[in-house]
C-alpha cells in the first residue's frame, strides 16, 4: 500500500521557520451561528479571510494561545477559519466519551452552512479525538441527497480513532468510521503519540476504503496542541502550515471527489472500554523486552539485573495526573515488599533529565526512575496509555498488567505479588 506521496512530503518536512510566538491572544469578536437539524443554535468563532478556502476546526478542550495563533495565521494567508468546541457550544463536559458519541450530523450541518454562506471550498481540521466527529460528519454530509459545495479533505493532528484503551499486550481496535471514510486526509503524527506499530495499524484501517491518506511524522512530538509541547518540529509546523496549506489544498482538489460507497450510520452509543482498575492476567507475549537505560543522574539500569526477583515495571510521565497520583502507593508497595525478592523500577516517557530531577525535588519517589528519552523502550513494550505497569515473576515472564493508576499497596495487590515468590 502506498501511504506517502513523496512530492507532498517534500513540501512539509523541510521547514525552517521561526518558532510560534506564545503571546497572550484573545478569541475573535466575530462569530457565526448555525441552526442544526434538531433546532440547536451552534456558535462558532470566525476568523474571516478573502480567499476561496475555509477551514472548519473542531476542538475538544477549549481554545488557547497556540490554537488562536494558528487560526489567525490561516486568516492572514487568506484562509477563513470557523472554530467550534462542541462541549462548550452544547454546554457539556468535554471528554473522550463525549466526542465519541457526539451527533456528527452537527458537523455535516456546519459544512452545509459554510457552503451556503460563503461558497468556499471546505477543509476540516481536528486533533486527537476530534477526528471522530470530523470523519463521521464528512461521511454523513456526503450521503445527504441535497449536499452541495466542495469538501476538499481533512487535516488531522495525531488522530485517535480507537474504540478504547485495550488491555496491556493487545493492539488498539478502531471505530468503523476509520474504514468508511474516503475523503483525502493529511495526518501530522507526533512520533511520541503512538508507537510505529499502532500508527501502521491505523493507516491500514484508513486505507481500506481510502487511497488518499498522506502523513508526516513529527519527531519528538506528542501533541502539537499540548500547551507544554515545545518540540521544534511541532512549533515549526504550526508556524509554517498556513503558508503551505494552499499547496496541500490544491493537491486535495486534484483528487477525485467520490461519495463513499460504504453505507454508514453513526452508532447510537459507542461502548468505551474503561482502563483496568486492578491487576489483570497479562494477555500479550509473556517475555519482556529488554531494558537498558540510565536514570536522571546517569546511573545505568538493566532488566537482566533483576533476574530471579518479582519486578514491577511502571511506565509514566510527569504530565499525566494519574501517574503522579499513584506514586505514593508505589512507594508504600516497595516498603511492604521489603525483605522479599522484589524490585520496583519506573520508566519515564520522553522527558528531559532536568525536568525529571526538578519533578523529583517536588514529589517523593522512592524507587529508580529510568529515562526513555526517545520513547523507544516504551514503544517496544507496546505501551499505549499512561500509566502502564507490568509485573514480572521470578520466572522472568510477565504475569500481570494494568493500564491505569491503582492502589498498589492494597492487600489484594500485595498478596498477588507475594504469591509470585512462592
Amino acid at each position: 500500500m502506498k501511504f506517502i506521496l513523496v512530492t507532498l512530503l517534500a513540501l512539509f518536512v523541510s521547514l525552517s521557520c521561526p518558532l510560534v510566538a506564545e503571546a497572550k491572544l484573545s478569541l475573535p469578536d466575530t462569530e457565526v451561528t448555525v441552526v442544526t437539524h434538531d433546532g440547536n443554535d451552534l456558535t462558532l468563532y470566525q476568523y474571516p479571510a478573502s480567499g476561496g478556502d475555509l477551514v472548519i476546526w473542531i476542538g475538544g478542550n477549549g481554545w488557547h494561545d497556540r490554537t488562536t495563533q494558528l487560526a489567525m495565521d490561516f486568516s492572514a494567508k487568506g484562509i477563513e477559519v470557523w472554530q467550534i468546541d462542541f462541549a462548550e457550544a452544547l454546554m457539556q463536559t468535554s471528554s473522550r466519551s463525549f466526542l465519541r458519541n457526539l451527533d456528527a450530523r452537527y458537523v455535516a450541518d456546519i459544512i452545509d452552512a459554510a457552503h451556503q454562506r460563503t461558497g468556499k471550498r471546505v477543509v476540516l481540521l481536528a486533533q486527537a479525538f476530534g477526528a471522530i466527529p470530523i470523519l463521521r460528519g464528512a461521511t454523513l454530509w456526503q450521503q445527504r441527497k441535497n449536499h452541495s459545495g466542495t469538501l476538499l479533505g481533512a487535516i488531522l493532528f495525531s488522530p485517535d480513532l480507537a474504540t478504547g484503551l485495550p488491555p496491556l499486550g493487545k493492539d488498539l481496535e478502531y471505530l468503523p468510521i476509520a474504514r468508511a471514510t474516503n475523503i483525502p486526509i493529511m495526518i501530522y503524527q507526533g512520533s511520541l503519540h503512538s508507537s510505529p506499530r499502532q500508527f501502521s495499524l491505523l493507516l491500514a484501517e484508513l486505507n481500506k476504503n481510502n487511497p488518499h491518506v498522506f502523513f508526516n511524522i513529527l519527531p519528538g512530538v506528542n501533541s502539537s496542541f499540548y500547551k507544554e509541547e515545545t518540540g521544534v518540529a511541532s512549533l515549526e509546523l504550526l508556524k509554517a502550515l498556513p503558508g503551505k496549506s494552499n499547496d496541500l489544498f490544491r493537491l486535495f482538489e486534484t483528487l477525485p471527489a467520490k461519495v463513499s460507497t460504504i453505507t454508514y450510520a453513526q452508532p447510537e452509543q459507542i461502548p468505551t472500554r474503561r482502563p483496568d482498575i486492578q491487576l489483570n492476567a497479562f494477555q500479550g507475549n509473556p517475555l519482556p523486552p529488554t531494558i537498558d537505560l540510565n536514570d536522571a543522574s546517569g546511573k545505568r539500569f538493566r532488566l537482566d539485573d533483576y533476574r530471579g526477583k518479582v519486578t514491577v515495571v511502571n511506565f509514566w510521565a510527569s504530565w499525566c495526573p494519574p501517574c503522579v497520583a499513584e506514586i505514593p502507593s508505589l512507594n508504600r508497595l516497595r516498603e511492604k515488599m521489603r525483605g522479599q525478592p522484589f524490585e520496583l523500577i519506573s520508566i519515564n516517557y520522553a522527558e528531559s533529565p532536568g525536568k525529571i530531577r526538578e519533578f523529583m525535588q517536588q514529589v517523593s519517589v522512592e524507587f529508580p526512575v529510568l529515562l526513555d528519552p526517545d520513547g523507544k523502550v516504551s514503544q517496544r513494550w507496546n505501551v499505549i496509555g499512561f500509566p502502564s505497569t507490568f509485573v514480572i515473576g521470578r520466572d522472568g515472564k510477565i504475569h500481570y498488567g494494568v493500564n491505569a493508576a491503582i492502589h498498589w499497596d492494597a492487600p489484594e495487590v500485595v498478596n498477588a505479588l507475594k504469591a509470585l515468590n512462592r
